[in-house]
């Protein structure tokens, strides 16, 4: 039987399992004998967990495993210091028709058409002729947005989906549209703007095959400087696009993350910059939560473990609800 993740952490001690998994890391070490034995971190989309080949043939050629590897195992269940590290019998690589990709990566719950549709609405809200010529120079460019509907906007943390890069940026311009509303003195039309190409650097920065990976742009630069490339590179193609427009345009753009330990080269220093800064949090942070649930509990309900980047467990005992309410 196929096991997700998930379904393994509840096995007690001894317990056999088996299943395809992602190669996340591995590493050739040694026993007190010399012999060698494989650590691996092995994942799903449902979660990780350690595994040890501990006693392979001696015939084995334990280099053949590499990150990004589909292998299919089967152990029994062992805890280490109170983590899951099960023990291996049988290790291999996968052929790509025994199993489903969408055990490794998600796809987003919104239908990706009716999201870009609800996008474009606000992109032709936008009033100001520089940043409403800005906008359709990437929404109405048909390669942009066959890539940037497809991209993920994380790895791990939010919205790690095919989709998820566009469910984002549509959050993100829904939570800015509703400060716009409160808060009389912000530029709503340049608010919005960069709420939907705050992202925009992560159509380069990752790439989807079986999993998400961070390409070598995405690793040597981040999506905030590819992002703001990208901007300005359109703005050239602008005539007399205003300089002080493309300042304030880019500030937000590069302090979106809000503080410098989250990867902020720069911190807010505009109404419309913290505005952003703070939707964008609030957009992640909540779907963080949420896909932890998923990943943790499927259709149950209770406590989640620990998340390891919000550094708490989760409690959960509603539903899920996707569809728009009629």
């Amino acid at each position: 039987m196929d096991l997700f993740v998930r379904d393994i952490y509840p096995l007690p001690p001894g317990a056999p399992f088996e299943g395809y998994f992602v190669v996340e890391h591995v590493e050739i070490r040694k026993h007190r004998t010399g012999e060698p034995f494989l650590r691996l971190i092995l994942s799903d989309k449902t979660g990780t967990f350690t595994a040890l080949w501990w006693k392979p043939p001696k015939d084995a050629d334990l280099t053949i495993f590499k990150k990004g590897d589909v292998v299919f195992v089967s152990g029994h269940v062992e805890y280490f210091q109170g983590n899951l590290q099960p023990k291996l019998n049988v290790i291999r690589h996968a052929e790509r028709e025994e199993f489903d990709p969408e055990k490794f990566i998600t796809k987003t719950r919104f239908p990706i058409d009716e999201q870009f549709l609800k996008l474009l609405e606000f992109v032709e809200s936008v009033q100001n002729p520089p940043l409403r010529t800005l906008l359709e120079s990437f929404f109405y460019d048909d390669n942009f947005v066959e890539k940037f509907n497809k991209a993920p906007a994380g790895k791990t943390i939010h919205h790690a989906s095919i989709g998820g890069l566009l469910e984002h940026t549509l959050g993100v311009a829904e939570i800015c549209e509703t400060i716009a509303k409160r808060f009389k003195s912000i530029d709503r039309d340049l608010l919005l703007t960069a709420a939907l190409l705050h992202d925009i650097g992560k159509v380069e920065e990752y790439a989807v095959d079986i999993a998400i990976t961070r390409t070598d742009k995405g690793i040597l630069l981040g999506h905030l400087y590819i992002g703001c490339e990208m901007i300005a590179t359109k703005i050239r193609e602008i005539p007399n696009f205003p300089e002080e427009l493309k300042t304030k345009l880019i500030h937000c753009i590069l302090s979106h993350h809000g503080e410098y330990e989250h990867g902020s080269p720069k911190k807010p220093k505009t109404l419309e910059a913290v505005a952003l800064a703070y939707a964008d949090a609030l957009d992640s942070r909540v779907k963080g939560f949420e896909e932890h649930i998923e990943r943790e509990l499927g259709d149950k309900k209770g406590w989640t473990r620990r998340h390891f980047a919000f550094e708490v467990p989760i409690f959960f005992d509603g539903e899920f609800k996707y569809e728009e309410e009629e």
